[in-house]
């Protein structure tokens, strides 16, 4: 009759059963931890390491983009001349404009299409006359894509602006006047 109160009670209770650690004697002055405890440590290393992973492999940010190579060419305008330059120069402005008034719907369809293509487009030219000015033409680019997608409009206008910076940079760097004035 003991046996059998005993036997139920250990089958109520599996989370913390001793059941294992009844069958064997146990040496004396040893501590035996219960099974959740190592079942917790256990998820916590395979949540370390996963996360270790993902962060070697570059799973996060702008997908592991970096600016060692070319921007990847986007459908749309590769008009790498002066009138080109000057024509992203407006718009860029326009963008900007559109993110100081806080409107974020004609920000975006000012940016993603034309200009967004241009800004990616011209890569490779301006890669071939000046490497550095190309990197950092690519990280204005990377870090505004970024930022677009957060709420933060000043944030956004900035970026904006420090782009239209690099562009003016890169049409100098490949001899054409440096749009905007």
């Amino acid at each position: 009759m003991i046996a059998d109160l005993r036997d139920e009670r250990f089958a109520r209770n599996t989370l913390f059963s001793r059941r294992r650690a009844r069958r064997r004697p146990q040496p004396q002055g040893q501590y035996r931890l219960p099974d959740w405890v190592w079942g917790l440590a256990i998820g916590v290393v395979v949540v370390i390491v996963g996360g270790g992973i993902f962060l070697f492999i570059g799973g996060g940010g702008s997908g592991g983009t970096t600016c060692d190579s070319e921007l990847s060419s986007l459908p749309g305008k590769a008009d790498v001349t002066a009138e080109g330059f000057q024509e992203e120069d407006v718009a860029l402005g326009q963008v900007i404009g559109y993110l100081n008034q806080a409107d974020l719907d004609n920000a975006f369809a000012s940016f993603y299409g034309d200009v967004h293509a241009f800004t990616h487009n011209i890569d490779p030219d301006v890669r071939a006359a000046d490497e550095e000015k190309a990197k950092a033409v690519c990280e204005a680019v990377i870090e505004l894509e970024e930022i677009l997608e957060s709420n933060s409009t000043a944030a956004m206008a900035a970026a904006t602006a420090q782009l239209r910076e690099q562009l003016r940079d890169a049409a100098e760097v490949l001899g054409f006047p440096r749009p905007g004035g």
